[in-house]
């Protein structure tokens, strides 16, 4: 190679290394201050355990001695005194079903007369009946989605009324004349084709009222749940239900939930219990909604082996007073605080001002935890305390209790948290 064109090339990199670096020069002196921030947002975590749960309840059967077609006058989960009437008995089901549509009717037509009266225009606003109609059509996505027919048709009822009593309050319908009319013709139509009751079942205790029985009312003293064990709860069996058992009674209206825990998550619970601390459960294909529970009972064998974890709950509905075999998810422990990334966790030191022996006010100092938050264009170093940490991030306390803080100044909500840079240090001025 010619030896000019070879120092040419030399000539030409070393210009290229000399650009470079003058360019790094101008950047690093403009951003050597730049941060890197997040905002300090209060969010809460839960220790939960998941678990299949066994659902214990005090039940007394419902039989039927006399024959019939049972139509029952009260939905599931219902409030029942003793000796209500709870169905009435038909000779064959065309006579059950037609009482049924009979009843289906007169609500129809009860509902329409009240839309028709003119007080309603005038007590019920448009924004109101608005609001209805989109709770209603929510609702029905929600039960359709979940599998709750019954439900969803119930709520398109509500929807139909509803869409009925926006056009009252709109002017659009005066009345409903012609169709009370009209279910007035079909019901006299059904009512000449059906007979009357030969009969009525009533609850034979009060309680909760439910329709179907599934064997396992009977499988274990309700009240000797104190001594259940983990090889007793696995082998719970069904037991065959009589012929005339035609629905239950759940009396007590406290009821149980058993599931098997480790020996880890028996000592956490066990220390709930003694605190005094309640717990909450939710079951997803049941309900959304979170159940107050207590820790009735943790019965172990001993500390190395699992135990058999009972909560009692007293909230009820139909979903809830069907349910036995349940996946449920049991939160222990809830925390709330300002989310922090581990990235912006640093050792500072914090002073305070103090009186020695003496009365004199003296300065300490002290190193602690704390992050740099970026206040204006100046950062302060604020201490923390460190209320739950997770994998990457930490929950920090607020409103720590008195003389937690070694100084006064703490972590505040929408804080400017600083999680990257270099060289930080307390009253640093970022350009």
């Amino acid at each position: 190679m010619d030896k000019l064109l070879f120092k040419r090339i030399i000539i030409g990199l070393l210009s290229v290394l000399i650009v470079a670096y003058i360019v790094y020069l101008i950047v690093s002196a403009n951003f050597v201050n730049a941060v890197q921030t997040e905002e300090a947002v209060s969010n809460t975590v839960s220790d939960v355990i998941h678990a299949k749960t066994f659902i214990f309840r005090e039940e007394s059967y419902v039989t039927n001695s006399s024959s019939g077609v049972l139509s029952y006058k009260i939905n599931d989960g219902d409030d029942v005194s003793s000796g209500q009437t709870i169905a009435d008995i038909y000779r064959n089901e065309n006579d059950a079903v037609s009482r049924k549509q009979i009843s289906s009717i007169n609500k129809q037509i009860k509902k329409l007369r009240s839309l028709s009266k003119s007080y309603y225009k005038d007590s019920v606003g448009l924004d109101t009946i608005n609001a209805q109609i989109s709770n209603n059509i929510f609702t029905i996505t929600e039960n359709v989605n979940s599998g709750k027919l019954i439900d969803a048709k119930s709520s398109c009822e509500d929807l139909l009324f509803s869409i009925c009593g926006r056009q009252i309050t709109t002017g659009s319908a005066r009345s409903f004349k012609s169709k009370i009319n009209e279910l007035k013709t079909e019901r006299a139509k059904i009512k000449s084709n059906c007979s009357s009751s030969i009969g009525s079942l009533s609850a034979p205790k009060a309680g909760y009222f439910i329709s179907s029985c599934d064997g396992y009312e009977k499988s274990y003293n309700f009240n000797d749940l104190k001594n259940l064990t983990v090889s007793r709860l696995e082998h719970i069996k069904k037991r065959k239900v009589k012929k005339n058992v035609v629905g239950k009674v759940v009396t007590n209206p406290t009821w149980y939930v058993a599931c098997k825990v480790s020996a880890d998550n028996a000592v956490t619970l066990s220390k709930l219990q003694n605190d005094g601390v309640s717990v909450s459960i939710s079951m997803p294909t049941i309900t959304s909604e979170k159940i107050p529970s207590k820790i009735y009972s943790i019965n172990q064998k001993s500390r190395k082996h699992s135990a058999v974890l009972i909560l009692s709950c007293d909230y009820m509905n139909k979903y809830i007073a069907n349910a036995r075999n349940e996946n449920t998810n049991i939160t222990t422990l809830s925390y709330t605080g300002l989310k922090v990334s581990k990235r912006a966790i640093h050792e500072g030191y914090v002073k305070k001002t103090v009186k020695d022996k003496n009365g004199n006010q003296v300065t300490k100092r002290k190193k602690v935890q704390g992050v740099y938050v970026l206040h204006g264009s100046e950062l302060i170093f604020k201490e923390i305390v460190i209320k739950y940490s997770g994998k990457d991030y930490v929950l920090c306390e607020t409103e720590p209790n008195e003389g937690v803080l070694f100084s006064d100044e703490t972590l505040q909500l929408y804080d400017q948290v600083v999680v990257k840079g270099d060289n930080l240090y307390d009253g640093k001025v970022i350009q």
